[in-house]
């Protein structure tokens, strides 16, 4: 992980308060701005957008994981991650869902004097859904994720308590966020692909997004890839079942 033990001497108050300027994620933040952003804000912010606009994606994609056959015990995670996906692609859009000026529309009266968390906020509008390699893990919730399309490397929190923890060399879906320190937490726990079908996954990934036209968005063809790995995933499911009933 980055070492700040310096910078946090000399600039580490530059984000120490929510009244103070545009939020910068290589820039270190206190423990107090951070608690307030991962618990108040993130709370408060994502059940707004989750309980006006959760239960029409939900009935949408429907059949979409019908036709994929997830497991259940792999379906709330994945329905979750999508959600996400949906809202990022339609705010990147401008279309439908304007969540972010949603919120600070309906909470400007305070956030008027936070334009940290204001600049904070606007960072979820530029979020995308993605693959990520699980490269290395210095515990559980410490992470080092590799994007699987730039092979940038990204030093990783994963704040929820209940997350699954992700294996080193699995393949995982989600949504980073930044949080000051050069570092990114997901919005939720990822979805973790099946590790038994990490390797062919991994070689269909590069091709199948370089199908897509110069002119579709990496956001565009993030789906059509997802459901490949989804048929990835459930070939292996059945043919490790086979084997089992022989």
């Amino acid at each position: 992980m980055k070492k700040f033990e310096i910078a946090d001497n000399v600039v580490g108050f530059a984000q120490s308060a929510p009244h103070s300027g545009e939020f910068k994620n290589d820039l270190p933040i206190s423990e107090e701005l951070k608690v307030e952003l991962l618990t108040e804000i993130y709370n408060d912010f994502v059940r707004e957008v989750v309980g006006v606009h959760f239960k029409d994606f939900q009935e949408l994609m429907q059949e979409y994981f019908d036709e994929h056959e997830i497991p259940e015990e792999k379906r709330h995670s994945l329905e979750h991650n999508l959600f996400w996906w949906k809202v990022l692609y339609q705010a990147s859009k401008g279309i439908e869902i304007q969540f972010v000026q949603e919120y600070i529309a309906k909470n400007y009266s305070v956030l008027k004097h936070k334009p940290l968390i204001i600049s904070w906020l606007k960072k979820w509008e530029k979020a995308t859904t993605k693959f990520y390699y699980v490269g290395y893990k210095y515990n559980d919730r410490t992470l080092v994720l590799i994007d699987i399309l730039t092979e940038e490397t990204l030093d990783v929190v994963v704040y929820d308590r209940n997350a699954t923890p992700p294996q080193k060399g699995e393949i995982v879906v989600g949504t980073l966020l930044p949080i000051g320190n050069g570092q990114y937490f997901p919005i939720l726990d990822f979805y973790h692909t099946d590790y038994e079908a990490r390797e062919h996954i991994a070689t269909l990934l590069q091709p199948y997004y370089q199908r897509y036209p110069k002119n579709s968005t990496e956001q565009e063809a993030f789906l059509h890839v997802l459901s490949a790995v989804l048929q990835v995933e459930r070939m292996i499911r059945e043919e490790a079942g086979e084997v089992i009933d022989k």
